[in-house]
């Protein structure tokens, strides 16, 4: 008889799991708080997101807090450069684990195939440390990702 509660029990969480629709498509946070489920495109100044009944919106990028564009999260990040805080940019969310985050900015002023700069933050703004050959090898075991 216990058994055949937990098992019923297990198949309607897992119902209600698999039933949840906002787990899949792209959506688009904005600074109040709004939640826009739709499809995001980047344009040069905004952010458009066309929702699923057709209605189009334009979110500037200073008012966008993060996106879910192509199953890639992207969140806005404190960029630092030589240790100077050089502005707010979007990076991708790479992995997260016990309470640290990794995040990827490709850096446009990189020339080559290779622009890609990884960060560490300990919450949502405070940059922990900036991936360097010397701690790659400690993080990339940390996350099992780079």
């Amino acid at each position: 008889m216990k058994s055949l509660l937990t098992i019923l029990m297990v198949a309607l969480i897992g119902s209600a799991v698999n039933a949840n629709p906002g787990s899949k498509g792209d959506y688009l946070v904005t600074k109040d708080g709004k939640l826009i489920v739709a499809k995001v495109h980047l344009g040069m100044l905004n952010v458009k997101a066309i929702q699923e009944n057709g209605e189009k919106v334009k979110v500037s990028f200073n008012n966008v807090e993060s996106f879910k564009m192509d199953g890639e999260t992207y969140s806005r990040k404190p960029l630092f450069n030589d240790k100077h805080y050089d502005g707010m940019v979007f990076m991708k969310k790479i992995s997260w684990r016990n309470g640290l985050g990794l995040y990827c900015f490709e850096d446009p002023a990189i020339k080559g195939a290779d622009n890609k700069r990884y960060f560490v933050f300990k919450d949502e703004t405070t940059l922990w440390l900036e991936v360097d050959s010397k701690s790659a090898e400690n993080i990339k075991n940390f996350f099992n990702r780079i």
